[in-house]
Order: structure tokens, then sequence, then C-alpha cells
């Protein structure tokens, strides 16, 4: 599910605990990952885990994502009490992600 820089800006200073996504619809390893993301993200919501999974096109607020260090996609980035927890940059596997899930849980 996309999410604004609005919102994601919100979510960060509430100290949510988010794992964003930052792709590009241009990015063939982005794409290769959206699916899997995309299902985690539904798997969380349904076992209604405290971490919630968005994912950010980079061509939406690119002075934002500047701002946060993105540079290359398809990075994740986990953000835990308004601060920025980790970054991975490349193509991820599903278990890899479930392991950053489980670092921001």
């Amino acid at each position: 599910m996309d999410i604004t820089s609005k919102d994601l800006r919100e979510k960060i200073s509430n100290g949510e605990k988010l794992l964003i996504d930052f792709y590009g619809k241009f990015c063939g390893p982005c794409k290769v990952m959206r699916p899997i993301f995309d299902s985690l993200s539904i798997e969380l919501k349904e076992k209604n885990s405290d971490v919630q999974m968005y994912t950010f096109d980079i061509e939406d607020d690119m002075d934002y994502i500047v701002g946060l260090g993105v540079s290359k996609v398809p990075t994740i980035k986990g953000f835990v009490g308004g601060k920025e927890f980790f970054t991975e940059v490349g193509l991820k596997d599903k278990k890899s992600i479930i392991e950053m899930v489980e670092k921001l849980a």
C-alpha cells in the first residue's frame, strides 16, 4: 500500500513502527520485490501487528526522499520511536523482509 510523504511524516513523528519500501516504477528489482512486500503487509495487518508496512514511489516527492537519504531503489527503511532504525538497499527476498519486521517488533 502506497503512502504519501505527508502521511509518512506524521506516522514517523507519532513514533509508529514502520517498514517503508522506497521504489521507482522504472526499477526492475522494485517490480520483483513489490508483490512480496505487499503480501507481507497484508499478513501483518491480519495478525494485528504493530509494525506497519508501506510503499513509497520516489517520484511522488523527490525532495523528501533526498532528505531521508534515499539515493538508490529499492531501499527499505525501518522507523521506530520517531527515528530511522535501519536502512537496507537492494532487492530483498521474503525471509529478509520478515527479519526486518522482526527487528522493529
